[in-house]
């Protein structure tokens, strides 16, 4: 308890009397802890734990063990996790009052609104310091100097980030300077933010206004002549400003730089001390420098710890090996997996034989499977599956899931300016190039999209850094660039960017080669590891490659295209189509073939529009619904509506009838077969295994159905065939491209209706009545084999076809095809029947299966 003492707080001001043990404190714990994200995901800053406890319980325990028991927390941000934990105070031998300002006021404007609470000279503390300060040793100097305001200072090597102070002989400050440049430092001598004051500030600090302590009320003061007192403290002091920081601050710790009380005693040992809750299981281990064992964890058999914090209810598995980790509650690490300054938040599961060698900040409900290779002090955010076996060589800020592969099936796709980022596209361009022979030429397209475009020009760079050439046409429906890549042999590959079609936030790279066919798996792998070992070819000055830019020629596009239909068929027909293309890169070059074919065509959402590029499954819902109205209330013979890249499409009929996709398919097919029946020629058509077989017999006369894989599908494969056909609206008829193109399918669509002399729902009607259905059933990868095992065993004594999947020809009529999805933890279910009934019947029957199979096993 400090003397008794008289102050005289400086000229025209009053004597005070007071005790020093009557000192009250004002704890700061209102910001948002922005700059210390994502370890402030779902708690306030001064709640993160340091060594078992809250930052701001620590505070608080310093200021009871200097005498200080009356407080008011000042709250802003999550005000309720703070109240819920410290309550009135009684647990922790204080008195708390919460004051919660309506809004930001600064730091100064939020003290005003304590005023009411403060009687006495008081502290003011931030709740997000890491400190050894004795804090009576501040209150006694603040006392002996007989001033209002005494701001604790501390020397440390580099003040830049910080704001420096200069003080007189008598320490009195007599200058500030906020985060100043080197050539203004003239003291290595910072303000803490650690204040004492006497309740007379108040009168300085304007009610309801932001006002900040350093930027306007410390000025203030000095500009008036009142004395601030500057008191230099000894010890350990770090401001927790991000997660870096945080991660050093405990660091620090371990390595014994400053102590803090746990609430019990260390163990020593020859190597380390330890400071283990009684509940703790740590017999086992072995143990170097300081190690916290917090209540309920258990160290595995021959696990090492080198200056750690541990948190409570955690596991480390045996043979592990951590050195300078801190890890919150309920955090699982698996056997002999190696982490070196990695900070881990509450609920993170790491599984076997993981490296993460170069540090790491890892938020919570984060799952790393087996043999993943973390590098670079790498921050993975809240709730994301990282696949056994990645590596993982940049942040992971949004969505779910971190796979193994870039890639998916030859695209990379991801958040725009977050995973999809300028860096992560130069890199990959240098990669891409790397992995092409030196000077040869890609060809680059983008939508219109000016986030496609900042990426592709990102990715650009990487790709002439790498000493490889880019033919760059800029704005183009991709299957005018895949019609490019085919028909130039100079070029060996090419690259595709745009949104994605159902998420306007996520950009798409689509990858080719040289014969315009997606890149395959070999190809990914290779760009990968050049990618994630960053092995890119570095060109000299001299050899760094050239950009050949021919924007928008579609000329050689539209001529060849004219040239592969038959004009004047489609033109005598007269037909009448409703087009909605859907904002895309194709209204630059379809209408225009549209009008050379002779179509009269009412179009729609023919202009650059960047929000309409994506659509939701209602925006979609409602575009089928229009073109539908106006198709029938315009007597128009069909309706189209493409989407943006220029590869899909779906086709309303002449009744203003949608069709499902597998409809759409055998509509093609057996359209194809009327326009050649007896032409004396045969057309072959490849479908994938999981299609229909309802025309497989009907047209096998003039159209041979050839079923296969679609995975890795390359053009060289394809000899002899005319027409390629798959789910989801996607057509190429090999006369023309071996690419996907909805422009070319409808002027295909438009010449055999009029070789044939039918409308659209003439055509439909030959086509016999079947059932058709597709689900996508949940299914873990780890069990995606032992599903395809059981449902091999279930085909054992039927009919199957194992060309890609299973599919199984019941006995009973009908099939059931699985196919496990290639990139996500799902297999596909895809069956056929007479009847709707006995198709919904038989695909329940194998996804109770399913559910079977996977509950066994689990």
């Amino acid at each position: 308890m400090a003397p008794l003492l008289a102050l005289a707080r400086g000229a025209g001001r009053c004597q005070r009397v007071h005790e020093g043990g009557d000192m009250q404190a004002i704890l700061l714990a209102g910001g948002f802890g922005t700059r210390i994200q994502p370890l402030t995901n779902s708690l306030p800053k001064p709640m993160i734990p340091v060594a078992g406890k809250p930052m701001m319980e620590h505070i608080v325990n310093k200021l009871r063990s200097s005498g200080i028991h009356e407080i008011i927390m000042l709250l802003y941000y999550m005000p309720e996790v703070i109240q819920g934990h410290f309550g009135n105070g009684d647990d922790f031998g204080v008195s708390i009052k919460y004051v919660v300002p309506d809004d930001d006021y600064g730091t100064a404007g939020a003290v005003k609104f304590c005023e009411e609470h403060i009687s006495e000279t008081f502290m003011v503390i931030s709740g997000d310091l890491v400190t050894d300060f004795d804090l009576s040793i501040i209150t006694n100097a603040h006392e002996r100097s007989g001033d209002l305001v005494t701001i604790t200072l501390t020397s440390v090597p580099n003040p830049l980030q910080f704001g420096v102070v200069v003080t007189d002989e008598n320490h009195k400050i007599i200058r500030f300077l906020e985060k100043p440049g080197w050539g203004e430092v003239f003291s290595d001598t910072i303000n803490t933010g650690i204040y004492i004051f006497e309740p007379e500030i108040f009168s300085y600090i304007p009610e309801k206004a932001n006002f900040d302590f350093s930027k306007d009320l410390f000025p203030l003061l000095l500009k008036q002549h009142i004395p601030i007192h500057g008191f230099n403290a000894r010890g350990y002091w770090r401001d927790v400003g991000n997660p870096d920081s945080y991660r050093e601050a405990l660091q620090e710790f371990a390595a014994g730089d400053y102590a803090l009380d746990l609430g019990f005693e260390p163990l020593q040992t020859p190597s380390a001390r330890i400071w283990a809750a009684t509940d703790a299981n740590y017999e086992q281990g072995f143990f170097e420098g300081n190690v916290v064992i917090g209540s309920g964890s258990a160290i595995g058999n021959y696990a090492k710890l080198t200056n750690c914090i541990i948190g409570n209810h955690c596991t480390i598995g045996a043979g592990a090996e951590l050195e300078n980790c801190i890890l919150w509650d309920y955090c699982v690490v698996g056997e002999e997996s190696m982490l070196k300054d990695v900070a881990m938040c509450n609920r993170i599961t790491i599984g076997n034989q993981v490296q993460i060698m170069h540090g790491a900040i890892i938020a919570e409900n984060v799952t790393i499977g087996d043999r993943v290779e973390v590098e670079k002090d790498i921050t993975i955010w809240p709730d994301k599956h990282i696949e056994e076996g990645a590596i993982v060589s940049s942040n992971i800020i949004w969505g779910d899931k971190f796979k193994a592969s870039l890639f998916e099936g030859g695209m990379i796709k991801g958040f725009t300016n977050i995973q999809i980022s300028v860096d992560f596209a130069a890199k990959l361009g240098a990669a891409y190039a790397s992995f092409l022979p030196k000077n040869s030429t890609i060809i680059m397209s983008r939508d219109y999209h000016k986030a496609s475009r900042m990426i592709k020009r990102a990715f650009l760079g990487g790709i002439l850094s790498a000493g490889v050439n880019v033919t760059d046409i800029r704005l183009s429906p991709i299957p005018i660039t895949r019609y490019k890549l085919e028909n130039n042999q100079d070029l060996i590959g090419g690259a595709h960017f745009r949104q994605s079609n159902d998420n306007i936030e996520e950009t798409v790279i689509v990858f080719y080669d040289a014969k315009g066919n997606i890149i395959d798996t070999s190809a990914e792998k290779a760009i990968e590891r050049l990618y994630f070992r960053e092995k890119f070819r570095k060109a000299g000055h001299d050899e760094v490659g050239d950009i050949m830019e021919q924007p928008q020629q579609f000329g050689s596009y539209i001529d060849s295209f004219i040239s592969k239909v038959k004009c004047k068929v489609i033109a005598g027909a007269k037909f009448k189509i409703v087009l909605d293309l859907s904002f895309g890169s194709t209204i630059r070059v379809f209408p225009e073939i549209l009008q050379r074919l002779g179509c009269e065509t009412i179009v729609l959402n023919a202009y650059e529009n960047a929000s309409g590029l994506s659509r939701s499954a209602t925006q979609m819902e409602e575009a089928i619904r229009d073109v539908q109205a106006i198709v029938r209330s315009t007597s128009a013979d069909m309706g189209f509506i493409l989407f943006p890249n220029g590869e899909k499409f779906f086709m309303i009929d002449n009744q203003g009838e949608v069709k499902s996709e597998d409809k759409l398919m055998m509509f093609i097919v057996k359209l194809l077969f009327l326009s050649v029946k007896g032409n004396g020629g045969k057309k072959q058509v490849y479908l994938p295994v999981s299609a229909p077989t309802v025309l497989d017999n009907e047209v096998s006369s003039y159209v041979q159905i050839v079923r296969g894989k679609f995975v890795g599908l390359q053009s060289s494969n394809l000899t002899g065939i005319d027409l390629i056909a798959y789910h989801y609206g996607l057509f190429a008829f090999r006369e023309f491209s071996s690419a996907f193109d909805a422009m070319f399918t409808v002027a295909k669509i438009l010449e055999m209706l009029a070789l044939v002399g039918q409308n659209v729902s003439e055509v439909y009607a030959h086509i016999p009545p079947y059932a058709f259905a597709h689900e996508q059933i949940n299914c873990p990868v780890e069990m995606k084999g032992m599903v395809m095992r059981r449902m091999s065993e279930a085909a054992i004594s039927m009919e199957a076809n194992f060309t890609d999947g299973i599919k199984i020809f019941l006995q009973g009529g009908g099939t059931i095809h699985m196919i496990p999805d290639q990139h996500n933890p799902a297999v596909h279910l895809y069956c056929e029947h007479a009847t709707d009934e006995g198709c919904r019947a038989i695909l329940n029957d194998y996804k109770q299966k399913i559910s079977g199979w996977l509950s066994e096993a689990s």
